[in-house]
């Protein structure tokens, strides 16, 4: 088994309560699609009670530079694959808690 992280710039959806998420990104010029599994910290974060909470909603609105890894399975009589798990989100400004949210009409 080989490991290793890598970034990407691209949309992020994320499904929390599966702690799964899909990232429409590009690589060598061709559009490609990675979805795997959510890190234990990264899922923390999307928890309602969480002191730096993120929500969900907002991850997806622009895209986001974001770090990967990457385990590739090499497994007797069977072919090689590819797992992947979102590890961090960078550059995302969460909003205090005491600020009031914006009503939209």
């Amino acid at each position: 088994m080989y490991e290793h992280g890598h970034e990407y710039i691209g949309t992020v959806f994320v499904l929390p309560e599966t702690r799964c998420f899909e990232l429409k990104t590009t690589v060598h010029g061709a559009p490609t699609l990675v979805h795997g599994t959510i890190s234990q910290q990264l899922a923390a974060r999307f928890a309602d009670g969480a002191l730096d909470a993120i929500d969900p909603r907002q991850v997806a609105a622009q895209p986001r530079r974001v770090e990967v890894v990457t385990r590739e399975i090499h497994e007797r009589h069977r072919a090689p694959r590819k797992v992947y798990c979102l590890t961090r989100l960078y550059d995302f400004e969460t909003q205090s808690r005491s600020d009031p949210a914006p009503a939209l009409a």
